[in-house]
C-alpha cells in the first residue's frame, strides 16, 4: 500500500454503516478500519450521542480524532475538546413536543447524558452503551419541555406517516434540521446543523475528506467531501449523491486504498 498524506480525514457514520447491524462492529470492517487509520485522521460522523460514539471506541480498542454527535450539533476532537455544541432552541422545542403529544408520535430524545422517550427499545445492544430512561405515559412530553436536547428520533408507525411527518417538519419548522433516516425514523436536531456543516468545521482546509454513510442525513456530508462512498443497501436518492457505492465498510476502505489514494492526494 502507498502511503496516504497525513492530511486526509475519513468521517464514516455508525447504523448501517460501520456498525452495519446497529449493535457491534463486524471483525472485517474493525481490521479496515485499523489499516486505514494508520495512514490518515479518522472519526465518526453520527446522529447518536458522544457516549454512544465513546462506547464504540472502547469495546473496539480504537483512538478517533473527531467525534460528531447528534447529526452535527455536537463535535468534539480526541482530547473530547468541544469544537461545536448546539442544542434545540427552546421555542422550538416546545412547539415540536406540542405537535408530537398533539398526534401522539412516538419518539426518543438525547440530551447528552441519557436518552429517554416513550419509544421501547427492544434490543438493548443497539443502544450502544448508553442509559435509556423509558418514560410510558403522558409525563414523557412534560418531561420533554424541560430538558436540553440535541437529538430527537421521531417513530410514527409506518413509511408513509413517516413520510409525512417528515414533510410538515420540513416545511414548518425553519429552526430545525429534519432528516429521515432509513424507513420509519425521522431525526430532528437544531437549524444549520449537520454532518456537512460538521465535516467543514473540522476541515478548514486543512484536510481533504473521505466520507461513508447510508442515509439521508449523510447527504450533506457526501456533498461537501472530496470522495464519498454509500452502502449499497441505502435508497436510490441517497447514493446518487456518493462518489461510490460499495456493499460494506470494508470494500468502501479497501476500494480507497487500492485505487483512490493518487486521487485522493492530488485533490
Amino acid at each position: 500500500m502507498r502511503q496516504m498524506k497525513s492530511n486526509h480525514l475519513l468521517l464514516t457514520d455508525i447504523d448501517g454503516t460501520f456498525v452495519y447491524d446497529s449493535a457491534q462492529v463486524e471483525p472485517k470492517d474493525l481490521a479496515a478500519f485499523n489499516q486505514i487509520s494508520e495512514h490518515l485522521f479518522t472519526g465518526i460522523g453520527t446522529g447518536r450521542s458522544i457516549a454512544e460514539i465513546n462506547y464504540i471506541e472502547k469495546v473496539n480498542s480504537i483512538n478517533l480524532d473527531y467525534k460528531v454527535a447528534f447529526n452535527g450539533a455536537l463535535i468534539v476532537n480526541k482530547d473530547n475538546k468541544s469544537l461545536y455544541a448546539k442544542t434545540i432552541e427552546q421555542e422550538e422545542l416546545l412547539q415540536l413536543v406540542d405537535y408530537l403529544e398533539k398526534h401522539q408520535i412516538t419518539f426518543d430524545a438525547l440530551d447528552g447524558n441519557i436518552r429517554f422517550g416513550n419509544f421501547k427499545h427492544e434490543n438493548a445492544a443497539q443502544l450502544l452503551g448508553i442509559k435509556y430512561h423509558y418514560i410510558e405515559d403522558e409525563r414523557v412530553y412534560s418531561y420533554a419541555r424541560t430538558k436540553k436536547i440535541y437529538k430527537i428520533n421521531l417513530r410514527p408507525d409506518n413509511l408513509e406517516v413517516a413520510k409525512n411527518v417528515s414533510d410538515y417538519l420540513k416545511n414548518n419548522f425553519s429552526g430545525l434540521s429534519v432528516f429521515q433516516v432509513g424507513k420509519k425514523r425521522i431525526e430532528i436536531s437544531a437549524a444549520q446543523t449537520s454532518k456537512g456543516f460538521a465535516l467543514e468545521k473540522i476541515a478548514t482546509n486543512k484536510f481533504k475528506t473521505i466520507t461513508v454513510g447510508d442515509s439521508e442525513n449523510d447527504i450533506s456530508m457526501f456533498k461537501k467531501a472530496d470522495i464519498s462512498y454509500c452502502m449499497e443497501h441505502a435508497a436510490s436518492y441517497v447514493k446518487k449523491e456518493a462518489t461510490f457505492v460499495v456493499p460494506r465498510f470494508a470494500d468502501a476502505i479497501y476500494h480507497l486504498m487500492d485505487h483512490q489514494l493518487e486521487e485522493a492526494s492530488s485533490l
